[in-house]
């Protein structure tokens, strides 16, 4: 109940400057002896009485915000100021674990460098992630740097809102936070001690800057405004409309919707409006983070992590054998590490957190064992081993994608990449691997016991990319030896043309024919998709002219349901071959043989029967179409056995 009593400007400005120090709206009403509702009425713009607004203009003149500088703070606020740990601790009472520790200290270092970076981090689910990327970090690095221009992103705007709506309330809190009781309980966390005001002085400015839910400026230094036009801390999600203003640090959290992923084309446009929007709002010397966990190898995230460019030839010339350039060698991926080629720098950085390692599981899954890299699991309190274990046990597939972070079940995928890479598998067999180090594109080893038959294969669309190899196969070793791989985009007239003015015949077949006559070794068959080839390839006579001139002939194939998913002739057949080790892939240092190999490679350990694998399957077809089709056009040739006969039968006898 209003007290009756005259409330002096004097009064109000000792009020003014109480808020601004950071003090609650409360105590700065008693220590002030001001009436609380009527303190309320006036900052809510309810009510303007004529001794606020005198007050408000002094409090404006004196522009003194009351930020505290960091000489200023005590010990215990210069150690939240400097290391997240206290951070969460001494302001959410959140108690951070390793991972999200090390992820600071990544992103820290990357938001330092002078160059645009890029980082993906994929954590299991129910880990924290959220929390600790979209509140904790975003409201530590603003503690840090008031001037910081952020953007959270999520899937959609409502949940965008929700994360900077939860941003905000921290910074305006007057009242410590407090843990709630299953959380204290399980010891995941415990009551804060202050909240941020009380220690680095406001951060809610005056109501001429944007305090909104979508989006807020907090107070600067001596009251300054922002000379940009962005908000300290903007929302934004997948569903809005034009993303505008550009950022230091831009969260997107769990962007990856499967329910909305279904089809090619929804993802199709997914991966466009990453490239087109969400990459382009960094400032220079900004970072991105794209946070959440895997799930499928077809996601947002592998795209990220496929993202590489060659390197200059002065970087490559300071890249050793095997070895990956020097910044980026804090990158890590999903995919093993032998598929990563030395030539080609990924614009993403990776943290990938698995909730259980089994390299350095001890047997200790209780909820007092250390947690990761300690123990062997992540986050012992919050993902049990007891439910893990269930997970594991029930859905394997998911295990492996949702909380092991990779992209696929190895069990569940046609190629295991042990296979490819070698080495010891899961299973203790030690497997001979697939590449060959030293051969280049269109090279064959020195001494082979037999002329090789030479088939290219091609997987057409009208629309989409074409998936282009040749093969080399040997009779006597079974060996099959990859010459070139493409995929792009190409029309029928980029496969092979006639040009009237030269009088001669252009594109990859004729490429590809004169490449291998070169060799020794011309191209003797071309598989094609039966559809395909009747509509790209057949109906022109430039076409049967170059095959009759070459010699090439034509094999068509005919994909079905029946054949696709044959277990002996079908898709898997492929499989054997990449465990015995006889594809064999270049993949010499320094060139392009390794990056056209992997187009292959990574197709091939991702691709399942279900058809939720790898994002693309043309390369996978197209080796399919030339291992369905090798029996019909190579018949290798076998000596017949002759029976023994008396020599008096057989008319040897000597008379």
């Amino acid at each position: 109940m209003p007290s009756g009593k005259h409330t002096t400007p004097e009064q109000w400005v000792q009020y003014l400057l109480l808020r601004r120090g950071g003090e609650s709206m409360r105590q700065s009403a008693i220590k002030a002896g001001v009436n609380y509702h009527s303190a309320r009425d006036n900052e809510s713009g309810r009510t303007s009485t004529r001794s606020w607004l005198q007050a408000k203009e002094q409090v404006d003149k004196i522009g003194v915000s009351k930020i505290p500088d960091y000489e200023h703070l005590d010990a215990a606020a210069q150690e939240a100021h400097d290391n997240i740990e206290a951070f969460a601790l001494r302001y959410f009472g959140i108690i951070l674990q390793p991972w999200q520790i090390e992820a600071t200290e990544k992103v820290n270092e990357l938001l330092n460098t002078p160059q645009e970076e890029y980082i993906v981090i994929n954590a299991p689910p129910g880990s924290g992630k959220s929390t600790f990327f979209a509140k904790v970090l975003p409201a530590w690095a603003t503690v840090r740097n008031r001037a910081l221009r952020g953007m959270i992103g999520s899937s959609t705007q409502r949940l965008a809102e929700w994360y900077t709506r939860r941003l905000r309330a921290e910074f305006e809190r007057e009242h410590v936070a407090r843990a709630e009781l299953n959380d204290q309980k399980i010891g995941i966390a415990v009551d804060a001690v202050r909240t941020m005001q009380q220690d680095f002085g406001a951060f809610k400015p005056d109501a001429k800057e944007i305090w909104r839910a979508e989006a807020f400026t907090i107070l600067q230094p001596d009251d300054q405004p922002l000379s940009q036009k962005e908000p300290t801390w903007s929302a934004f999600g997948m569903d809005s409309g034009f993303l505008g203003g550009r950022f230091d640090l831009v969260i997107w959290d769990d962007v990856w919707d499967p329910r909305k992923m279904r089809n090619s084309e929804s993802r199709s446009d997914m991966y466009r409006w990453w490239d087109e929007v969400a990459e382009t709002r960094l400032e220079p010397g900004g970072l991105l983070v794209l946070n959440g966990q895997r799930m499928s190898s077809d996601d947002i995230y592998r795209y990220a992590l496929d993202k590489k460019a060659p390197l200059d030839e002065d970087e490559m010339d300071s890249v050793g054998e095997g070895m990956v350039p020097e910044e980026n060698s804090g990158q890590a991926s999903s995919l093993p590490s032998e598929t990563l080629s030395p030539t080609e720098e990924s614009k993403y950085h990776h943290l990938k957190y698995k909730v259980h390692y089994e390299d350095c599981c001890d047997g200790n899954h209780s909820l007092n064992a250390e947690p990761w890299p300690n123990g062997c699991l992540l986050y012992p309190r919050r993902l049990p081993w007891r439910k893990i274990r269930h997970i594991k046990a029930q859905t394997p597939d998911r295990y492996e994608i949702l909380y092991q972070q990779e992209d696929a079940d190895p069990s569940s995928v046609l190629v295991d990449p042990i296979w490819v890479s070698g080495g010891e598998g899961r299973d203790g067999v030690h497997h001979v691997g697939c590449w060959d180090s030293e051969r280049d594109l269109w090279e064959l080893p020195q001494y082979l016991p037999s002329d090789p038959v030479i088939l290219a294969s091609a997987d057409p669309s009208p629309s989409n990319f074409w998936a282009l190899q040749c093969w080399a196969y040997v009779e006597e070793t079974e060996y099959r030896y990859l010459l070139e791989s493409y995929r792009r985009k190409m029309d029928a007239p980029s496969f092979l043309d006639w040009n009237h003015d030269q009088q001669c015949f252009t594109g990859i077949a004729e490429d590809w024919w004169q490449i291998s006559n070169d060799m020794g070794h011309p191209i003797q068959y071309w598989i094609v998709e039966a559809n395909a080839a009747q509509k790209f390839i057949l109906q022109y006579d430039h076409f049967r002219r170059w095959a009759s001139t070459r010699g090439v002939e034509l094999v068509p194939h005919y994909t079905h349901s029946k054949n696709k998913g044959d277990p002996k002739y079908g898709v898997q057949m492929l499989a054997p071959l990449y465990k015995a080790g006889r594809v064999r892939l270049p993949g010499k240092q320094k060139t392009a043989a390794r990056p056209h190999s992997l187009l292959l490679v990574n197709e091939v350990t991702k691709w399942n029967p279900e058809g939720t694998g790898s994002r693309t399957d043309d390369c996978v077809m197209a080796q399919w179409f030339m291992e369905h089709n090798l029996e019909k056009i190579y018949t290798p040739s076998v000596e017949a056995v002759r029976q023994w006969r008396p020599s008096w039968l057989s008319g040897d006898a000597r008379i």
